[in-house]
């Protein structure tokens, strides 16, 4: 570890302690090395008589392992939003982007805000808005909108020359981190193929398991039975218990569980049920389009729900056991438990959970149940009855597929 450490600071100056982790760990496998392994790189920089800051405000990330720690990107587009959210209430010389409201024969300005804005489905039709589609004439003067919300709604004015081309800065910048040259490069590195973006439609009360093999990362947003009306089917609780999920998981697989209120208790049974230890929660706090915290939302029998809980839990053989043997694949302690971002199409989950997954697990298996198909992403398998047609790269997956689902047709291994 001497030379190696000696080797990188002789090259490279300006590194914090968690850098110089990053590429011992990158650029010297041999050494095995992980995240957690901090506190050893600390004490051998103790006896070498080198003092580094364990934290670095220098915005100068390593290309390489910023285009891992972004391998999940929601928006291709990326634009600064001032906090005066209207112009007439912010400085003339502003360069960033502003909102406006939408102004239609029927809206009353005495009204206010619609407590929706952007997801309001009367006046969008069911079709709100993203940012990534925002500037797009075609969803600024939608066909679609209707008369029936006369609160007022509103949409990003067009960017300054400015604004738009950091946005394409942005947007170069992201496709070269996500084109296949890196990503092949990542998989040398990290010992790990990752395969594009697969997708097999079920129904995954039927579906047979076994044909997919383990895997250490498992991303489960269920329909659960909230006994209020939805726009989708809904399992039983009786069906939730009996989900095979230790079909999937070994001893150390990580489940990321989407949980709503009612649901709250009942996920913590069915980990516990399945064999896994819940060792996490994460809370996804939801702001509204413009950029505020939710005062009004769709669910909630009591008071209205702001947010939304992600149970973790672990697999391990004794659910009981106060010790918890963590994977060494495992990085801990680089995310928060807490993530805030923008409502968007109902059930639909923010992706800021992707990037903290892939930062924890860049390598290993992962799967998504219950998922849609912008829910995929290169590295996993997305399973669900909405998915559309199926996709399978991995040969191995689709051999056993199209041993056991003969009726399905020949599932193509793409590249």
């Amino acid at each position: 570890m001497e030379s190696a450490i000696m080797n990188i600071l002789d090259n490279t100056s300006g590194y914090n302690i968690n850098q110089l982790l990053r590429r011992l760990i990158f650029n010297y496998p041999d050494l095995g090395l992980t995240f957690n392994d901090l506190d050893k790189v600390s004490s051998k920089l103790i006896e070498l008589g080198i003092d580094l800051p364990t934290t670095s405000y220098i915005n100068n990330k390593d290309t390489l392992y910023d285009s891992y720690t972004r391998s999940v990107v929601p928006e291709d587009d990326y634009v600064k939003i001032c906090s005066n959210t209207t112009r007439t209430e912010c400085t003339e010389d502003c360069q960033k982007v502003h909102f406006q409201p939408i102004i239609r024969p029927y809206s009353d300005h005495a009204l206010g805000h619609c407590s929706y804005l952007n997801t309001c489905y009367p006046f969008y039709n069911n079709a709100p808005p993203t940012l990534s589609n925002a500037f797009q004439p075609a969803k600024l003067n939608s066909p679609r909108l209707d008369r029936t919300c006369k609160y007022l709604h509103f949409q990003l004015e067009s960017p300054s020359e400015s604004a738009i081309e950091q946005a394409d800065y942005q947007t170069k910048r992201r496709k070269k981190c996500r084109g296949d040259g890196l990503r092949q490069e990542l998989d040398t590195i990290l010992g790990s193929k990752r395969y594009p973006a697969q997708y097999i439609n079920c129904d995954l009360r039927s579906f047979d398991y076994n044909t997919l093999g383990k895997f250490q990362i498992i991303v489960a947003d269920p329909p659960w039975d909230i006994h209020m009306s939805l726009p989708y089917g809904t399992l039983t609780d009786d069906e939730m218990r009996k989900m095979p999920m230790s079909t999937l998981s070994e001893e150390g697989t990580l489940i990321f569980l989407w949980v709503t209120g009612r649901a709250m208790d009942l996920g913590r049974e069915c980990l516990s049920i399945w064999g896994f230890k819940r060792v996490e929660e994460i809370a996804w706090v939801k702001i509204n389009q413009l950029q505020r915290l939710i005062r009004t939302g769709r669910t909630g029998h009591w008071l209205n729900h702001t947010k939304e809980h992600c149970l973790v839990g672990m697999k391990v053989s004794d659910p009981d056991a106060s010790d918890i043997q963590w994977p060494e694949w495992l990085n801990r302690g680089l995310d928060t438990d807490v993530i805030v971002s923008e409502v968007r199409e109902t059930s639909r989950k923010p992706d800021e959970l992707y990037g903290m997954i892939e930062r924890c697990c860049p390598v290993g298996r992962k799967v998504e149940l219950f998922g849609r198909r912008h829910n995929g992403r290169d590295g996993w398998l997305t399973l669900g009855n909405q998915i559309g047609e199926d996709e399978v790269y991995d040969p191995e997956l689709s051999q056993r597929l199209n041993e056991r689902y003969p009726e399905k047709g020949k599932l193509v291994v793409g590249r």
